[in-house]
């Protein structure tokens, strides 16, 4: 039967789009289900800021009546202002073990891209570097994190019979915490930490969720000047800080965030962890009602784990002050909530400083995601 391939329009398509993967993987133990309403929310273009400054295209492939993939397609305006070129992007892709459904959803994308002059195809990428990035190449059976990338064995394959070439890999890695502290910590509490206060830095302490929402601007400003020279990392606008910010800062756990300033009281640095919500998202199950929202309170409260997201330091602050004074202080705070495992989520491979950082750790398992590029010959 026929690969036939729609774009979503109206409430009722963008349903089926967002319930596909929860069919996909149904029986999967290592599936992360989102939450539908959540998502719901993030790919409508009425609530999320994302979709006014993009063009943005979801498809869904059936075979007769039966549904077989979907994917997201992005050409991203302030992508183009910054590369000085199209570049077109897919995302959130997932797909049946079928080459003929992945070609259609993909040939479908690469089409439309190359007649809006974009010069490439990369992915798995979002809107931002906020968004899921990157597909799973190696470790499939480790359990990834809310937000890190799993797909099934076979997606890999798929994409590179398409004529895709490896872009950039992400490392993730389940550490075992230390109930010792390394000598590393030890020679920067005795020696970084007494220079870096010489120099007016210091940790933000006793931070509640009140005070987080005094440096969400700063925290915004150091992200992204921190964050500009990487791959795939495009502008915020202030609406989608307002959205990104809804969307998780209510999530934040202030123990499990360290904000280093000078002594003007300027954000130079941040470190943001949180609890692992990987098994209480999956006892969820997509849903809130009736008892999602008590397993995610829950593994609020109960956790073993704490999973690493960003780690930023202003490009004028003095790194080498900066950083080891957050990583202490988030070694402190991991000590004092007992904490035994650590997930560091997506790193770029090529981030020496942290890649470095973690090899002084017992690593548990480790996870290769990567994106993904092909050539494009424009219309």
């Amino acid at each position: 039967m026929e690969v036939t391939v729609i774009e979503v329009h109206g409430p009722s398509d963008l349903k089926k789009w967002v319930g596909f993967p929860n069919t996909l993987y149904r029986g999967d133990a290592r599936y992360i289900p989102q939450i539908i309403r959540d998502e719901l929310d993030f790919f409508s273009p009425a609530k999320n800021p994302s979709f006014k400054i993009s063009k943005t295209k979801l498809l869904l492939a059936r075979r007769g009546e039966r549904l077989m993939g979907r994917v997201c397609g992005i050409i991203h305006s302030l992508e183009t202002r910054k590369l000085g070129y199209k570049r077109g992007r897919f995302g959130w892709f997932e797909s049946a073990d079928d080459r003929e459904v992945a070609g259609a959803l993909i040939g479908n994308l690469e089409k439309w891209f190359s007649g809006e002059g974009c010069r490439e195809i990369t992915g798995p990428h979002g809107f931002s570097d906020l968004d899921p990035e990157g597909m799973l190449v190696e470790g499939f059976d480790a359990q990834p994190t809310i937000s890190g990338s799993y797909n099934k064995p076979y997606y890999p394959a798929l994409i590179e019979a398409l004529g895709f070439q490896k872009e950039v890999d992400y490392i993730e890695r389940r550490l075992e915490f230390p109930q010792e502290m390394p000598p590393l910590f030890q020679m920067i509490a005795k020696k970084v930490m007494p220079a870096a206060e010489a120099e007016g830095y210091r940790l933000v302490e006793g931070l509640t969720k009140k005070a987080v929402k005094e440096y969400t601007g700063q925290f915004w400003d150091v992200l992204e000047a921190s964050f500009e020279h990487l791959y795939g990392v495009t502008p915020l606008t202030d609406d989608q800080k307002a959205f990104y910010e809804k969307k998780y800062f209510g999530f934040i756990d202030p123990r499990f965030l360290q904000l280093v300033v000078d002594g003007s009281d300027r954000l130079q640095g941040f470190f943001l962890g949180l609890p692992s919500l990987s098994r209480p998202f999956q006892r969820a199950g997509g849903r809130l009602f009736p008892f999602g929202f008590f397993h995610i309170l829950r593994g609020f409260k109960r956790f073993d784990t704490v999973d690493f997201y960003f780690a930023g330091v202003h490009p004028q602050a003095n790194t080498k002050r900066v950083f080891p004074v957050m990583t202490l202080g988030m070694w402190r705070a991991l000590k004092d909530a007992n904490v035994q495992y650590l997930e560091t989520n997506r790193e770029l491979e090529t981030n020496t400083s942290v890649v470095n950082l973690w090899s002084r750790f017992a690593v548990l398992n480790q996870r290769h995601t990567r994106v993904f590029r092909k050539n494009l010959t424009m219309a």
